[in-house]
């Protein structure tokens, strides 16, 4: 097998050595594009010439290629987007205005653009050189989110509203090099408040849905959405506050044993999916679309009182320690094999999540005390061919499946203790 990846092992090899003979697993799976069960000798080749494997990473998802198939069908008589011309000033006097959504819980990984490339956008304007399309989600008049453009919109109002930064590395007109926008001449100032955008108005009508469709779509430039920034975006407010609160407790950290990333959201749809898994009824809500099953739940964070918050809270802070206590260092993740620990698996932490939100102190304490019997029952279990391809699906018979073997496995071991 290691023949077939040769070259690329070969340059995951130098990559590793200037990195002090280190490489994440992440950046193998990804490299190689190799099932995730064939991948141990590939490992195992890498450890053996002084290479230490970093598998403190997520696992890569799969469910997304059982989406495309599984999109709920949505009136089409509903959708409302309107093209309009809009020239940068009255995106200026939105900016000026707070009537643009720049809410910091939704905001990307900060310095995705650096200060060369702002300023090659600004070259561009005065250039005249066409900007893609921006899209905004008009349901609110008074405040548009920016479903498309943050980055370009964030360098008209960093260096026209903010004067933050003077353009740097301009491939045409150096001469305005090192001037910050009150430096330019009149001229150019007006050029860029007159400068005609495309822009797309999503308006009230269009549902929630098809708007986290329309945001999956079209990222025209720049670096994609991910789903949970997505849906930060669709349901600003109480939801997405309460899930920032959720990534930040400490015993969902130190169960995933710190390993799942803030940038890009990661955590918080992690969080998410335990709201999801543990609150919503899966047999009704479920469809087979895992994005709509997780935008239900950011319904229902919406919806909740700061009592039943605080209950949701407590529960997950319970599950996070108990999720610990009987998985130690493996917790979330497959064990195949015990003499080497696996990435975070979303799966998996969906499983374990349901799994143990419906237990009792008591017969937790029971999973506690017999956990090595659990660890090995689920060992054997992510061995299972058929448990493998069901914690790779979104569709809802692989999702039931996999959430039915682990309850069992539970119950397994609760009976287990009754009759001893």
């Amino acid at each position: 097998m290691e023949e077939k990846y040769s070259k690329d092992i070969d340059s995951l090899y130098e990559i590793a050595k200037k990195q002090g003979a280190k490489i994440n697993l992440s950046v193998i799976l990804i490299t190689l594009n190799c099932p995730i069960d064939d991948i141990s000798e590939i490992v195992s080749s890498f450890e053996e010439n002084g290479i230490t494997v970093l598998n403190e990473d997520v696992e890569p998802d799969y469910e997304d290629e059982t989406l495309e198939s599984k999109v709920i069908p949505f009136d089409p008589l509903r959708i409302d987007i309107k093209m309009d011309k809009i020239t940068v000033d009255s995106i200026i006097k939105r900016i000026n205005n707070n009537e643009l959504e720049f809410d910091s819980s939704f905001q990307r990984k900060s310095g995705l653009w650096s200060v060369k490339q702002k300023s090659q956008l600004i070259e561009s304007i005065f250039l005249k050189i066409p900007l893609p399309a921006f899209y905004f989600d008009a349901s609110d008049d008074d405040k548009w989110q920016i479903i498309d453009g943050l980055q370009r919109i964030g360098t008209i109002k960093e260096y026209v509203v903010d004067k933050s930064f003077a353009l740097t590395g301009l491939e045409f007109l150096k001469d305005f090099d090192k001037l910050k926008f009150n430096q330019l001449p009149r001229a150019m100032q007006r050029r860029i408040e007159e400068t005609n955008l495309n822009a797309y108005l999503v308006n009230p009508s269009t549902p929630k849905n098809v708007k986290f469709n329309i945001f999956k779509r079209i990222n025209t430039g720049g670096l994609v959405l991910e789903p949970q920034e997505i849906r930060n975006a669709l349901y600003q407010g109480k939801a997405s506050k309460s899930l920032l609160q959720l990534s930040k407790v400490n015993e969902f950290r130190e169960a995933t044993d710190f390993s799942i990333k803030a940038d890009r959201m990661l955590d918080r749809e992690f969080c998410l999916r335990y709201v999801a898994f543990t609150q919503l009824d899966f047999e009704n809500n479920y469809t087979g679309n895992m994005d709509d099953f997780l935008n239900l739940g950011m319904e229902y964070l919406g919806k909740l009182s700061s009592e039943d918050y605080n209950m949701l809270e407590s529960s997950f802070r319970r599950n996070m320690v108990h999720s610990k206590r009987i998985f130690s260092k493996y917790a979330f993740r497959r064990i195949a094999d015990m003499s080497r620990r696996g990435p975070v698996n979303k799966a998996i932490f969906e499983i374990w999540s349901s799994a143990l939100s419906t237990l009792s102190e008591e017969q937790i304490e029971v999973l506690v005390l017999n956990n090595d019997v659990v660890m090995q029952k689920f060992s054997t279990l992510c061995n299972n061919y058929s448990f493998q391809n069901a914690i790779r699906a979104a569709d809802k018979t692989s999702v039931s499946n996999r959430l039915l073997q682990v309850k069992s496995l539970v119950w397994e071991v609760l009976e287990r203790d009754t009759n001893d």
